[in-house]
């Protein structure tokens, strides 16, 4: 992709200031139903980006963020597109009268320094700006959590535990893989005999990476990244039973299940929560195209315009660049447009 997109869920790849109506009275860079971002929050955001030498890297990696060493036209209207739909997120919340708690903010940290790249990129910002990073990530995953019905977050999460327990189980395994089904036959008979898994496993398995433990390969959630035979064998065949061989694109598996248990909501919290934010993506998805057809957007046209494309609707930057147009007697090209009722 050649510009970065608000995800529906989760945060934003561009980590930013919060847009906050701060400056000038008579400034903005837009305004959202009458609240104003402000170009220094714009500025400041760009800054912030610009002054981490490590995140600008890693954002480089995957969009274009510079031209000619300055910010790209493109870049900072996508920039100024996060911040509108943030404050639509804030405006919500406010409306809801639901507040961000310190465990919400606890909760969001580890996706918010994944996100940015790692922890220690995320620590090389300063304290104010990764408290709003926090903040943004936590509006997001309250609201998406609101729009359950279901509660709290930790309500929302442990009822979508309740109602969603088999997704948590989780298997324990060792095999062993050979290149062909009379070879697997011939593994299976040996085991049935009395032979040790481990033996057998260290001398005969063609997986270099568990031969050499005894065929072990550790323990897996039921939405595990292993291939589709495996994980279904792995959660239907008995524990401590050798299953007859599961054929996959490797070859053929013996598996033996070690143990399955059923983990209790304390140990799958973080999981549960996870969870339950994704469950309730259809519905954040739905309220934010709701939330920007009916918000009256502004862009300052240096900045470009705004384009109402349901969950695709962003600022589109000027074509070219420009200088602010003439301002009529006894105004500024600051000035924003007249606030009117949501919905234009």
């Amino acid at each position: 992709m050649n510009r970065l997109r608000f995800p529906l869920l989760g945060l934003v790849v561009v980590l930013g200031l919060a847009a906050t109506a701060c400056g000038s009275v008579s400034s903005y860079a837009a305004t959202v139903d009458g609240t104003r971002i402000t170009p220094s929050d714009l500025e400041g955001e760009l800054r912030a980006i610009g002054a981490n030498d490590n995140y600008l890297k890693f954002l480089e990696a995957q969009v274009q963020v510079r031209s000619s060493g300055v910010f790209d036209a493109a870049f900072t209207a996508q920039v100024l597109t996060n911040q509108i739909f943030y404050e639509m997120i804030r405006q919500e919340l406010e409306r809801r009268k639901t507040p961000v708690s310190p465990a919400d903010l606890d909760a969001v940290r580890p996706s918010v320094a994944t996100r940015a790249g790692g922890e220690e990129i995320l620590n090389a910002f300063a304290p104010e700006y990764r408290d709003t990073l926090l903040r943004r990530a936590a509006e997001v995953s309250v609201l998406s959590f609101a729009l359950l019905e279901q509660g709290t977050p930790d309500e929302s999460a442990k009822a979508y535990f309740d109602s969603h327990q088999d997704e948590f189980a989780q298997a324990c395994v060792r095999h062993i893989l050979v290149p062909t089904k009379e070879e697997a036959d011939g593994v299976k008979g040996r085991l049935d005999a009395g032979e040790n898994f481990g033996d057998v496993a260290k001398t005969t398995s063609k997986d270099p990476g568990s031969a050499a433990q005894g065929g072990e390969l550790g323990c897996f959630p039921k939405d595990n990244q292993l291939v589709p035979e495996f994980a279904q064998a792995m959660f239907a065949q008995p524990v401590n039973q050798v299953g007859p061989p599961v054929q996959t694109q490797f070859g053929f598996h013996l598996i033996l299940v070690t143990s399955r248990d059923q983990p209790t909501y304390e140990q799958a919290q973080s999981a549960a929560r996870d969870k339950a934010v994704a469950a309730g993506q259809e519905k954040f998805t739905n309220w934010l195209t709701g939330a920007i057809e009916k918000a009256k957007v502004n862009v300052n046209p240096k900045y470009g315009t705004f384009e109402k494309k349901g969950t695709e609707s962003r600022v589109v930057p000027p074509q070219a660049p420009t200088t602010p147009p003439a301002a009529p007697s006894g105004a500024t090209d600051e000035e924003p447009p007249p606030v009117t009722a949501p919905g234009g």
